[in-house]
């Protein structure tokens, strides 16, 4: 039967192999170019099984997850340390050093779609995972700039122009005890401001790997011993010093020791050798050896009559039959049809720039990048679209980081089709689950403030400041319109979530970064922010999501006042009466909460819904505050006539007044 045809297939890969090597290892040591290949001929196996899963006969699905995918691991496994020993008997010559890079950066790429994150034995990961990888121990933690995660509300609001928190020690010393301690240090026991805006944990949010049984958690836990198997012998075989805890199983959880692994080998065996690899894995055009001889190491060699999986993309005609015309077509795009290639070269690429502190390295590193990532983005899928946001966002983290005299070439020559690909991203995506937008519009908006930080740097550029301004005008005017479409929805479909991760990842800071421009650079898209920013701080609900829609909406408001405030006065009547509607509603929550029933009012939800209602009382006060000084006659002429009329608390109005006069 086909079944037991399978496993003599395994018990017969197995035998070969292993005795192959062995009887080698032991009279007379294998070439490197020899166990190269031999690993090499192991990953395409691992990359064809894994793309053939049956769907409906189950026993074979078992088998080829439990059996054979893991068997195929331990054979690659044995193969590396026959390397690592075959480098310790043989004279090993500085010739062999590129092929040894190379093999394990092979064996890297076959291992790491088994492992995934390292949270599961399903070897899925998710989107959350990456970011936090990237970022920092928590979403967004950065610790050389605040404690506050990027995707929170409480480094919006201390990231807008006109900042309710850097105001709060004045405050203090004024007698606004209540409005200084919410916007004090003490913000940081704030679950509500601190938390991440969106929910990483949901499904959609995470990228499966069927070819991993979760159940037995047997593929994951092989490759997870072949990861270490390589990063151990890349220590050794390179002369890289290494502690003998980092090849131990200790308190740590996989998730925390995959990225560490991951980014050890890539220091050891060089991170263009390994990106140079997941390109080439990606689009099914991995050859071993890669440079041929005349050609300078880390060039990638392709057959240039070849068809099938090593070359995919190209085929010549009068060179391919009829029979084989269909295949060729199914393997157009390796990764939808293989997509163990995406998600090795997904993991890859989030953390290959992690170390990196040379300019050149990260030019070199983004010139195998760039290709995968624009594929990514142009895709039809939303998900694959935010997997090459991710991957464009761990680019841009490590070029912040390095000290640089002027623009580098390569991000000039790709800062317009990037921000295009973003763009057209964004369009597609704006629909979507909240997770793939967030993360698109996250990669956005810092991809276009690294470009404004390196303005500076542009005086022999043809990247000019009014390019970049243009783009981030544009970018922000094109959120402010989807998210607009999104309010006429109301809260239909579950959508706030959406409008906030929107808001907090990359309305928000494009409209904090337009207002530090001089000459009032937000006019030109000042009645298109208010067009969906007034409706936002109107939005209903108590929920802990409908209180982060408005918060977030008052900081791109503050933003908006700050670098459009020629204009502004002649919106002072419409803003100041928005704000003081939420302002009004929020104190009338607040005393409802405060009158319920007492057995409620230990539960965390009750706590939550408070915290959340104090807090946009908060932010209201001060953007209050903000309307009357900057649009002056027109918000003046509201208070008043609040106060006349008795419409609002009487300390609210003084409040506002004093903090405007502050």
């Amino acid at each position: 039967s086909e079944s037991t045809m399978n496993e003599k297939i395994c018990q017969n890969l197995q035998k070969t192999k292993v005795s192959e090597i062995s009887a080698n290892a032991s009279h007379k040591p294998l070439s490197v170019l020899g166990i190269g290949k031999t690993i090499h001929v192991i990953a395409t196996e691992l990359t064809q099984w894994s793309s053939t899963l049956p769907k409906e006969n189950k026993d074979r699905l078992w088998k080829i997850r439990n059996k054979l995918l893991p068997c195929l691991l331990r054979l690659m496994e044995h193969a590396v340390t026959v390397l690592h020993f075959s480098t310790i008997i043989d004279e090993y010559h500085d010739s062999d050093a590129a092929v040894v890079n190379e093999v394990l950066s092979i064996a890297t790429i076959a291992a790491t779609p088994f492992i995934g994150d390292g949270k599961t034995s399903s070897g899925s990961f998710g989107i959350g995972a990456l970011l936090q990888w990237i970022l920092g121990e928590s979403i967004g933690c950065r610790a050389k700039e605040n404690s506050y995660g990027i995707l929170s509300l409480a480094y919006t609001l201390q990231s807008c122009s006109i900042s309710p928190m850097t105001c709060a020690g004045d405050f203090e010393t004024k007698g606004h005890k209540e409005y200084a301690t919410l916007l004090s240090d003490s913000v940081a026991s704030n679950d509500f401001l601190t938390r991440p805006v969106i929910d990483w944990s949901v499904q959609s949010a995470h990228v499966d790997a069927s070819w991993t049984d979760g159940v037995s958690g047997v593929g994951s836990r092989t490759a997870m011993a072949l990861l270490l198997t390589i990063c151990k012998a890349s220590c050794i075989i390179t002369g890289s010093p290494a502690e003998e805890k980092e090849f131990t199983v200790g308190t740590e959880t996989n998730s925390e020791k995959v990225p560490l692994l991951l980014r050890k080998i890539a220091h050891n065996i060089g991170t263009n050798v390994l990106a140079a690899t997941a390109r080439a894995q990606f689009f099914g055009r991995l050859e071993f050896p890669s440079t041929s001889p005349g050609q300078p190491t880390g060039t990638i060699s392709t057959k240039t009559n070849s068809i099938g999986p090593f070359m995919p993309m190209v085929t010549r005609i009068g060179t391919v039959s009829k029979k084989s015309s269909s295949a060729s077509k199914n393997d157009e795009k390796s990764y939808s049809d293989q997509p163990i290639r995406m998600n090795a070269a997904v993991i890859i690429f989030c953390l290959v720039y992690r170390d990196i502190d040379k300019l050149t390295s990260c030019g070199k590193a983004f010139s195998y990048t760039l290709p995968v990532m624009l594929s990514l983005m142009d895709d039809v899928r939303s998900i694959n679209q935010a997997l090459g946001a991710l991957m464009l966002l761990s680019f841009v983290e490590a070029s912040s980081r390095i000290e640089n005299n002027e623009i580098p070439s390569f991000i000039e020559n790709s800062s317009s089709i990037i921000t295009k690909s973003l763009e057209n991203a964004i369009q597609l995506s704006s629909r979507q689950d909240a997770t793939f937008l967030t993360t698109i519009c996250l990669a956005q908006s810092e991809w276009l403030r690294l470009l404004f930080n390196w303005i500076p740097l542009a005086s022999k550029s043809s990247l000019r400041p009014t390019t970049v301004h243009a783009w981030m005008s544009k970018a922000a005017s094109d959120n402010l319109v989807a998210v607009r479409k999104q309010v006429q929805m109301g809260g239909k479909d579950k959508n706030d979530e959406l409008i906030v991760g929107a808001l907090v990842a990359g309305i928000d800071p494009l409209l904090a970064d337009l207002a530090s421009l001089p000459n009032a650079a937000t006019i030109e898209i000042a009645r298109v922010g208010l067009s969906a920013i007034l409706p936002l701080i109107g939005w209903r609900g108590m929920s802990m999501e409908s209180r982060s829609i408005q918060i977030a909406a008052l900081a791109g408001l503050l933003s908006l006042l700050s670098g459009a405030y020629p204009i502004m006065t002649h919106h002072g009547t419409k803003i100041m009466t928005e704000v003081l509607i939420l302002l009004d509603r929020s104190d009338k929550d607040a005393i409802f909460m405060r009158d319920n029933d007492q057995a409620d009012k230990s539960s965390d939800k009750l706590r939550n819904d408070e915290l959340s209602t104090e807090s946009v009382v908060s932010v209201a006060l001060h953007a209050a505050a903000a309307t009357l000084v900057i649009c002056d006659k027109g918000a003046d002429t509201v208070l008043s006539h609040v106060q006349k009329h008795g419409t609002l608390q009487y300390k609210r109005v003084s409040q506002i007044r004093n903090v405007g006069e502050k």
